[in-house]
C-alpha cells in the first residue's frame, strides 16, 4: 500500500458517528424527563425550589434551566471526547463511561432535590431527599461501569497499523529476517471485571449508610483484584516475563531454560486457576480461560502463560521453540 493510500485510511474519519449519537442523545432524554418531572412538580412547589447546593429558592424555570445544562455539560461535553477516535479505544470507553455516570448522577441529585421540597403526607421537606440519591448514585456508577466495559470503539486506522504494515512488508522483502520479540497484554473477560466491581459496588452502596468508608474500601479491594489479573508479556532472545500492569514483573523464565512450548486451549482451573500460581519448581499466570502456552523446562518444571487469543499463542510458542532450537509445536 503506498503512502497516500494509508494517509487516505488514516484521515478516513475522526469521529464514531455512532458513539457521538449516544453522547448526544441520551444526556438530552434525561433532560427531558428532569424537565416533564419538574412541571409535574410545579404545584408543589409555588415559592420555587433551592438548587441542590443550597441558596435562595429560585423559579422552577430557572431550576429545571440549571439543571439541564448541568446533565448536557457533563453528560455530551466529556461523552463527545469518547466519541473522538484519534483518542486511545480504553480511554474513549472510560469516557463515555465517566459521562453516563455523571449525567445520571446529576439528573439524580436534580430529581432529588424537587422530591425532597416537595414532601410527601407527613415526611419533612428538606433539600435533598438522601435516599433518591444515594440509591440514584449507585445505579448511576454500574451503568457507567456496564457502558465502559461493553462500549465497542470503531476501528480506526493509526500509527501502530502504519508500523504493523512497514513490518510486514521488510518481512516480505526479506524471507530471512526472524522476530523473536513480542508483547501483549493479558485481563480478565469484560464480564468478569464488571461482575467484580458490582459485587462491590452494588454492596458498598447500600452499606454507605453505615459508614462511607465501606463503599471506599470495597472499591479500592475491586481495583486490586482486577489490577492483579492485568499483565503484560514481553519476550525478546533472553527471557520471558510477565509484569502486573506492565510494572512489577512477577514470572521469569529464561529462553535458555525452555525445552519445548506448545500452544493450547485451556481451562484455568486445570491449572489451579486464575492469577499468578507458583508451586513445586512451576509457575502459571492466567487471566481466564482460553488461549495460553505451556513451556516445558529443562529443570523439569513447568510454566504456563494466558494469551489474549491462539494466534497470539501460536506466535509466542513459534518463538520459544526457535530460540531453544525446537521446531514449533502444534496444537
Amino acid at each position: 500500500m503506498t503512502s497516500d493510500g494509508r494517509n487516505e485510511l488514516r484521515n478516513e474519519r475522526h469521529v464514531d458517528a455512532r458513539a457521538m449519537r449516544f453522547a448526544l442523545v441520551f444526556p438530552l432524554l434525561l433532560a427531558i424527563g428532569l424537565i416533564a418531572g419538574g412541571l409535574m412538580m410545579t404545584a408543589k412547589l409555588h415559592g420555587g425550589a433551592v438548587l441542590p447546593w443550597g441558596g435562595d429558592p429560585v423559579s422552577m424555570p430557572v431550576f429545571l434551566a440549571v439543571g439541564t445544562a448541568v446533565i448536557l455539560l457533563v453528560g455530551a461535553g466529556l461523552g463527545s471526547f469518547g466519541a473522538r477516535t484519534k483518542l486511545p479505544r480504553t480511554l474513549r470507553r472510560i469516557l463515555l463511561g465517566v459521562a453516563m455516570a455523571l449525567q445520571l448522577a446529576a439528573c439524580t441529585l436534580f430529581a432529588a432535590a424537587l422530591l425532597g421540597q416537595a414532601g410527601e403526607g407527613s415526611l419533612p421537606s428538606v433539600r435533598v431527599d438522601g435516599y433518591v440519591l444515594l440509591m440514584g448514585c449507585g445505579l448511576a456508577a454500574a451503568m457507567g461501569v456496564v457502558l465502559a466495559l461493553t462500549f465497542k470503539p470503531d476501528e480506526q486506522w493509526t500509527s501502530a497499523d502504519d508500523q504493523a504494515l512497514a513490518a510486514l512488508l521488510d518481512a516480505e522483502m526479506d524471507p530471512t529476517a526472524v522476530n523473536d520479540q513480542m508483547a501483549y497484554f493479558i485481563h480478565p473477560r469484560g464480564s468478569v471485571i464488571m461482575m467484580i466491581l458490582l459485587a462491590a459496588i452494588l454492596p458498598g452502596t447500600l452499606l454507605t449508610l453505615l459508614s462511607p468508608w465501606i463503599l471506599l474500601g470495597l472499591g479500592v479491594a475491586a481495583l486490586l483484584v482486577i489490577a492483579m489479573l492485568c499483565a503484560t508479556v514481553q519476550v525478546d532472545r533472553r527471557a520471558l516475563v510477565v509484569k502486573i500492569l506492565g510494572l512489577v514483573p512477577i514470572l521469569v523464565a529464561p529462553c535458555e531454560g525452555v525445552d519445548a512450548a506448545v500452544s493450547l486451549d485451556i481451562v484455568a482451573g486445570d491449572y489451579g486457576g486464575v492469577g499468578l500460581r507458583k508451586h513445586s519448581g512451576s509457575a502459571t499466570f492466567l487471566a481466564r480461560s482460553g488461549a495460553a502456552v505451556v513451556l516445558r523446562m529443562n529443570d523439569g518444571g513447568k510454566v504456563v502463560v494466558g494469551a489474549p487469543n491462539l494466534d497470539a499463542a501460536d506466535e509466542l510458542s513459534e518463538i520459544l521453540n526457535r530460540r531453544a532450537g525446537k521446531t514449533p509445536q502444534q496444537r
